[in-house]
């Protein structure tokens, strides 16, 4: 857990300055002319704005994390604490794989990332699309 965490923190905090970067200072100003405090401002105004961004930032680090396969070879011993890449990776033996079992488990495990996509598709479109239409 902590080896994701190491690695997809740079990933999250280089795409979230994009999108920060993008928030008009004015907004936040405005907000503090209105009589908001700073963290006031920065919760009710500029978060709702990169919300885009932060569910486009979740749904890549999710996919990151749900799909990889080589960290939880080498890392994980426990039969326990298999992940979904490496149990399915056991339908694979030297000579033959159990193409059932492989499609099965893969319909499963694509169950949870559609359930994901499918709620916060309209913010991963907006966040996807930041910046492409100047206006």
């Amino acid at each position: 857990m902590l080896v994701y965490v190491a690695m997809l923190v740079p990933f999250a905090t280089v795409i979230m300055r994009g999108f920060y970067e993008r928030v008009p200072v004015a907004l936040e100003e405005a907000a503090q002319v209105d009589g908001a405090s700073r963290l006031v401002a920065l919760v009710r105004v500029v978060i709702p704005v990169m919300l885009p961004g932060i569910a486009a930032t979740f749904i890549f680090a999710f996919v990151q994390c749900w799909n990889e396969l080589f960290l939880a070879i080498t890392f994980i011993d426990s039969e326990d604490a298999k992940t979904i890449p490496v149990a399915m990776n056991s339908f694979i033996t030297q000579y033959d794989i159990d193409w059932g079992s492989m499609a099965a488990a893969t319909v499963v495990s694509v169950v949870p990332t559609l359930v994901l996509f499918a709620a916060i598709r309209r913010y991963l479109v907006e966040g996807l699309t930041a910046g492409a239409v100047k206006g």
